[in-house]
């Protein structure tokens, strides 16, 4: 019997409209000995993304008989904690998969993937969660393209990879695949907390899409890698009282303690122009993440305050690219750069 930890009465009817073209039937065994029912197979649910017809559909959906749709595919194509996706296999979930597809032409930029239930820690270790997954991209002239995505055990409730796609090429369908599980500590039910597509702006597309820099997190990071440059038009804005502090070290550790920075000051009180020199800094960190990987991580920053983008792969070297932290914090409404860690060093006359 799975637990979600409940939701708002609103979305759990938004979510029974949308899952009108799934045929559920039964309940999930419980733990008293009720009889287990056939699991059911969903058909494909359309959702509005940003007025772009998306079709999700998913190998398995675990039923609910007194509320069809509460743990259907659709609930992935939002990034909202209370809302799931579930499998019904009586196996382990290694094998079931999501699949999206999309209208012809949509330009199709990144996806975000939060594994397991992301409602609590407790509900995130209780529920059985992805350790290996495969994305797997149909593009134009029915090629595919493959990412592997790995959880490790120690990846925390809420975490996310972000995926960026930076090809041109026509995206049709999107099928991500559970090679691999982490049992839960007291439900065998496979969960998944988000399946986010997000769509490149109108500058790349004559399709009404969106990137985005709003309240939605997956299109501002888009909007963030696609550009890092220009960072200080996500910053929060004038008068807000919140501090951005840039930091530079030696080395930006991948997890665990910072050592002392090296320099800092924020640019909430210092002028942009001091931030000018370490631009460059940040473009190189960036650029060489995408050389070693398409995949980045973004997981809950310390303290409870918004989250940390930073590369999937840890740097290799004090002098390798994938040295950098960037902490995002919701600010009036709209997700905003709260923190800078970069590793810095000054140009030399050579370069």
């Amino acid at each position: 019997m799975l637990d979600d930890g409940g939701w708002s009465s609103a979305r759990r009817w938004s979510v029974r409209l949308a899952a009108l073209g799934c045929v559920l039937l039964g309940a999930r065994a419980q733990a008293q000995g009720a009889p287990a029912a056939a699991q059911a197979p969903c058909t494909a649910v359309e959702v509005k993304l940003h007025d772009v017809p998306v079709k999700v559909t998913a190998s398995t959906v675990l039923p609910d008989a007194k509320d069809p749709g509460r743990y259907g595919p659709a609930n992935l194509l939002d990034e909202d904690p209370n809302t799931i996706w579930a499998e019904g296999a009586k196996s382990t979930g290694a094998g079931e998969w999501v699949e999206l597809s999309f209208p012809p032409g949509t330009p199709v930029h990144a996806f975000l993937v939060t594994p397991g239930n992301p409602k609590s820690p407790s509900l995130y270790l209780a529920n059985a969660r992805p350790r290996k997954a495969k994305l797997e991209l149909t593009v134009g002239e029915g090629g595919v393209l493959a990412y592997d995505l790995e959880f490790p055990k120690n990846f925390p409730a809420g975490g996310s990879v972000h995926v960026e796609y930076p090809n041109p090429w026509e995206v049709k369908s999107a099928r991500l695949t559970v090679v691999s599980v982490w049992p839960g500590s007291k439900y065998k039910d496979l969960c998944l907390g988000t399946f986010v597509p997000v769509f490149r702006g109108p500058e790349q597309n004559n399709l009404k899409t969106f990137l985005g820099k709003g309240q939605e997190l997956a299109p501002t990071l888009s909007s963030f890698l696609y550009n890092p440059g220009f960072v200080n038009d996500l910053l929060p804005p004038d008068g807000s009282g919140e501090p951005v502090w840039l930091r530079s070290y030696a080395q930006v550790p991948h997890g665990g303690p910072l050592p002392t920075p090296a320099f800092e000051l924020d640019l909430s009180q210092d002028s942009l122009s001091s931030w000018s020199r370490y631009r460059r800094a940040l473009d190189r960190a960036v650029a060489g993440a995408f050389l070693r990987s398409n995949v980045f991580r973004l997981t809950p920053a310390p303290g409870g305050k918004g989250y940390v983008l930073e590369p999937f792969m840890p740097p290799k070297g004090k002098d390798s690219f994938s040295n950098f932290r960037i902490r995002w914090q919701l600010i009036a409404g709209q997700w905003r750069v709260a923190e800078l860690l970069l590793k810095f060093q000054e140009d030399s006359p050579d370069d």
